[in-house]
C-alpha cells in the first residue's frame, strides 16, 4: 500500500514510517518545507511538501491508498486540521488512523499515590477539562467511518525506547538540575507505556486490517515513576529524590510537572490484542534505562 505519514519526522511518526516501509508499504511524508523533503527522499520515502490544509496534501490523497496522523499539534486545532482530509477519503474505505493519548484517562495525583482506575479502549471515563477536546476529535474521527472511510484512533500511553520519549528524558533532565533524580510525592503513579516500536507495529496492522471507526490502546507494561526514577539512579550511581508538587513545577515547568507525574494514566489494550492480534516485545522499560538507550542519554 502507499501510505501517507503525517508526522513522519518525528519521535513515533519516524518509528512508523520505518516500519511501513519495512513491512513492504511505499511511504508518502508530508514535509513542511525543501529541507525535510530532502531527509524524507534520503530515507526512500516520497515527500510531499504542503501542511494541514494545503492543495499539495489535499492533493495527494488522491494518490495514496491509507493516511496515518502522528503529528503534533495544538489539540484545539486537530480536528480541523484532519476533518477536510476524512472529507476527500469519504467514500474510499480507505484507512485513516489518528493519534491521540492516553492523557484524556489521566486522574490527578498530587502526592504521587497510587490509583486502581484502568480504562480498557471503549470504557467509559471522564477525562480532564484541559484536554476533554481531544475526546471530540477521537468521536469524530471514529464516526466518519459511517462516511465510507475506514477511520480508526490509536491511543498511545507514555512511549520509550531509543532514548527518546518525554518523561524519561525529564526525569535525567532532572538529575542535571538538581543533582537528584526527582519524582513526585510517593512515586506509585504511573503511566501506562509501551515502546516505539511495538506502538508502530499497531499502525502498521491498523493500516492492513484495521476496523473502521475503532478505538486501539497500545499496552505492554506499567511501572512506578519512583522505580523509574530508581532506575536512572542505579545507572548514574546518582540519589533519588521526592519533591513536592510545587518543586516539581519548579523542576520541570507548570505544565511538564503537574502532568507529566502529577497524574496516573492506566490502560489496557484488549481490542488491540484480539482484533489485530497484536503482542509486545518489549517489555522492560527499566533495563533498557539501566544499561540500554537512556543509560547512554544519562552519563551524557
Amino acid at each position: 500500500m502507499r501510505v501517507l505519514v503525517i508526522g513522519a519526522g518525528g519521535f513515533l511518526g519516524s518509528a512508523v514510517a520505518r516500519r511501513l516501509a519495512a513491512s513492504g508499504h511505499e511511504v508518502h511524508a508530508l514535509a513542511r518545507d525543501a529541507g525535510k523533503a530532502a531527509a524524507f527522499q534520503a530515507k526512500e520515502y516520497t515527500p510531499v511538501i504542503g501542511d494541514f490544509g494545503s492543495i499539495e496534501l489535499l492533493a495527494a490523497l488522491e494518490g495514496v491508498d491509507g493516511v496515518v496522523n502522528c503529528s503534533s499539534i495544538p489539540f484545539d486545532q486537530e480536528w480541523p486540521s484532519v476533518a477536510p482530509i476524512l472529507e476527500r477519503l469519504g467514500g474510499s474505505r480507505r484507512p485513516f488512523v489518528q493519534t491521540t493519548g492516553t492523557a484524556v484517562l489521566s486522574i490527578e495525583t498530587p502526592h504521587g499515590e497510587w490509583r486502581e482506575e484502568t480504562f480498557a479502549e471503549d470504557d467509559p471515563f471522564t477525562p480532564p477539562d484541559w484536554i476533554a477536546i481531544r475526546t471530540v476529535t477521537e468521536r469524530n474521527v471514529r464516526e466518519a467511518a459511517a462516511q465510507g472511510v475506514r477511520a480508526m484512533v490509536v491511543r498511545p500511553p507514555m512511549i520509550w525506547g531509543h532514548g527518546g520519549s518525554a518523561q524519561i528524558p525529564a526525569m535525567i533532565e532532572s538529575l542535571k538540575t538538581t543533582g537528584s533524580v526527582c519524582y513526585l510525592g510517593q512515586g506509585l503513579n504511573l503511566y501506562t507505556h509501551v515502546h516505539v516500536d511495538d506502538l508502530a507495529e499497531i499502525y502498521r496492522l491498523a493500516v492492513e486490517k484495521g476496523a473502521a471507526g475503532a478505538l486501539y490502546h497500545a499496552v505492554s507494561g506499567e511501572t512506578s515513576w519512583r522505580s523509574i526514577a530508581e532506575a536512572i539512579g542505579r545507572a548514574t550511581g546518582s540519589p533519588t529524590r521526592s519533591v513536592s508538587l510545587e518543586e516539581a513545577r519548579q523542576i520541570w515547568g507548570d505544565f511538564r510537572g503537574p502532568l507529566f507525574f502529577g497524574v496516573s494514566s492506566r490502560s489496557r489494550a484488549p481490542r488491540t490484542r484480539s482484533e489485530l492480534g497484536w503482542s509486545p516485545t518489549h517489555l522492560d522499560v527499566l533495563a533498557d534505562v539501566e544499561t540500554g538507550s537512556y543509560r547512554q542519554a544519562a552519563a551524557a
